[in-house]
């Protein structure tokens, strides 16, 4: 008898968009039609203790399908993109090896491409370069730094918020360390990865801006300064990574006094705004990499209507991804199934 051949291998789902558009809400639909799980994809849900401002799953959506990948690192611990590749990568080989739909949802675009197509290694940084930055990061601030590197590196100051600590400080590191910008080490990727399908979510522009400002308020309205104050209380210090999310900052200048809560809302209202543009300009020039179906929301379409046309297309997909392969393996060379990904 003829071995039995072995089952189609499920083709991962990437769920992106820019911040507020509604991931999770269709994530949840797409993972119970294709019997799929939740991967996080965003840079600021892997902190423990950061709930009301990060857009996390609740804890009754995380127990309708299973969820991987947050709440796994402490809110002083940095972290890269190749770290989420490393950590990412052994969820998928995981979710995969059981039979089931991996579904990466989130908006922090470089993740994703650096868990689908690899990064190069940045070298080591000499710790004197890094404390040097890091000191005049306490003593100028991010803004200043943030200029610096838009003149070094360009491509990456106009990709991050001049508040970044983080990642304008690893940024500035990189170049003054190897004399080469990140963006470029970024570039170098691992070569040719395996398909995956992509889906980039966003909504009218006015629907979108709504959101984005009933959001704001939401988080200051459901105890984002009392989550703050806990977190500090606790010993986490202000200058964190983990602050660096959006509404964080701004909690933290209101226990200070530096604002007013009114004008606090105001100001993230701005900065989630500068930085939804930022993520559908990233997401624009991502699609020259990888095929993207960019998928617009209508202010009365439900999150099952949106899933239920996304499952359709995922199914079609996977099933012409799984030919080219199959025809690839009887030596035809018709089709390489990398459309998708290429």
């Amino acid at each position: 008898m003829a071995a039995a051949m072995p089952a189609r291998p499920p083709l991962p789902f990437v769920l992106a968009g820019s911040t507020g558009v509604g991931k999770t809400a269709v994530a949840l639909e797409l993972a119970e039609r294709l019997d799929g799980e939740v991967v996080c994809a965003d840079a600021r849900q892997v902190y423990r203790g950061l709930d009301v401002a990060t857009g996390k799953p609740t804890a009754a959506e995380r127990a309708r399908v299973p969820h991987h990948g947050f709440d796994v690192l402490d809110p002083q611990e940095r972290t890269t993109a190749g770290d989420y590749a490393r950590r990412t990568g052994s969820i998928l080989a995981d979710v995969m090896g059981r039979g089931r739909v991996p579904l990466l949802v989130g908006g922090t675009g470089l993740y994703l491409r650096a868990a689908h197509a690899g990064l190069a290694e940045v070298p080591e940084i000499p710790e004197e370069i890094r404390a040097r930055v890091r000191a005049r990061l306490a003593e100028e601030g991010a803004p200043a730094l943030h200029a610096e590197l838009s003149g070094l590196d360009p491509r990456l100051g106009r990709r991050l918020a001049p508040g970044d600590s983080q990642r304008v400080a690893r940024g500035l590191e990189v170049v003054l360390a190897t004399g080469r910008a990140l963006s470029d080490w970024q570039d170098d990727d691992a070569g040719e990865p395996t398909p995956w399908f992509w889906v980039v979510l966003s909504r009218p522009r006015d629907d979108a801006r709504s959101r984005v400002i009933e959001r704001a308020r939401s988080f200051f309205d459901h105890g984002l300064v009392e989550e703050a104050r806990g977190l500090v209380d606790s010993g986490v210090p202000a200058d964190a990574p983990a602050f660096d999310a959006l509404g964080y900052r701004e909690a933290l200048d209101v226990l200070a006094g530096r604002l007013e809560k009114e004008d606090a809302i105001a100001r993230l209202i701005v900065h989630t705004l500068q930085y939804a543009k930022r993520q559908a300009t990233w997401w624009r020039g991502e699609a020259r990499r990888v095929a993207i179906a960019f998928r617009e929301i209508g202010p009365h379409e439900s999150p099952g209507q949106v899933a239920r046309e996304l499952a359709e297309r995922h199914a079609r997909e996977a099933e012409r991804v799984a030919a080219a392969s199959a025809r690839l393996r009887a030596g035809t060379g018709a089709g390489s199934g990398s459309r998708v990904s290429r």
